[in-house]
């Protein structure tokens, strides 16, 4: 079976190695613009919306990775900055025809090609909106209460956990969403960088995650951490 390719930071080798046995790996670039705890991470780098991706101006390698690929690629108008809200051009989340995101800061590229392709916007207050949600292919978990206010009010199920429980260097603690990632292979559907039986809200993630007949599993067994999330292609 053919591997597929899998967009993600190289930061923790142990990781990246465990992962490699399964899919292709194309590492981020190294966004120098960014804060530190940011600068490889792939929800802040790449969207995928469709069969098109959507990829920093700044990231000239990934975006040339990509395009060897023979995939559509749409690099961002805007330049990317430190200062929040203009680094999330691109952490956005696209569901069931709508893409979930702070309407006022994604890159003006996205918000064209969702008007000329009918995709709904809803606005949502988090920024990091990729960032804090964990995306299945029928729901989604997140410990943002405005993101899952508005997914349940757009008919999309989830799960609203406890923050904490997941590292990031740099800053108090990190987001569900960029400690895992959903597929059919590897270590189940639902994967994680770390241990999820630690997480204080395992037992509401297990019972979601069964009541929905989706599988999950750790990569490591190490704390969970927040590596920037995952672009599967």
């Amino acid at each position: 079976m053919n591997k597929k390719y899998i967009i993600m930071s190289d930061e923790k080798q142990d990781i990246t190695q465990n992962l490699s046995l399964r899919y292709n790996i194309i590492k981020t670039d190294v966004i120098e613009e960014l804060l530190p705890f940011e600068r490889r991470h792939a929800d802040i780098q790449c969207l995928k919306i469709k069969d098109t991706y959507f990829v920093l101006k700044e990231a000239v390698a990934l975006r040339e990775k990509l395009l060897a690929l023979g995939l559509n690629v749409i690099t961002t108008e805007s330049d990317i900055g430190q200062k929040y809200p203009s680094n999330v051009l691109l952490n956005a989340v696209y569901m069931n025809e709508m893409l979930f995101c702070k309407a006022d800061a994604v890159d003006r590229s996205v918000t064209e090609y969702c008007e000329e392709n009918k995709i709904k916007l809803i606005n949502v207050n988090q920024g990091y909106t990729k960032c804090s949600t964990a995306v299945l292919d029928d729901c989604f978990i997140t410990a943002d209460k405005g993101i899952f206010i508005a997914m349940a009010e757009n008919g999309v199920e989830g799960l609203l956990i406890e923050s904490g429980d997941i590292d990031l260097d740099g800053v108090d603690y990190g987001f569900i969403g960029g400690c895992c990632f959903f597929d059919d292979i590897g270590y189940g559907h639902l994967g994680f960088t770390g241990n999820i039986f630690k997480h204080k809200s395992y037992e509401k993630i297990e019972k979601f995650l069964c009541s929905r007949r989706k599988s999950f599993g750790c990569f490591t067994d190490k704390k969970l951490y927040d590596i920037g999330g995952f672009v599967i292609i």
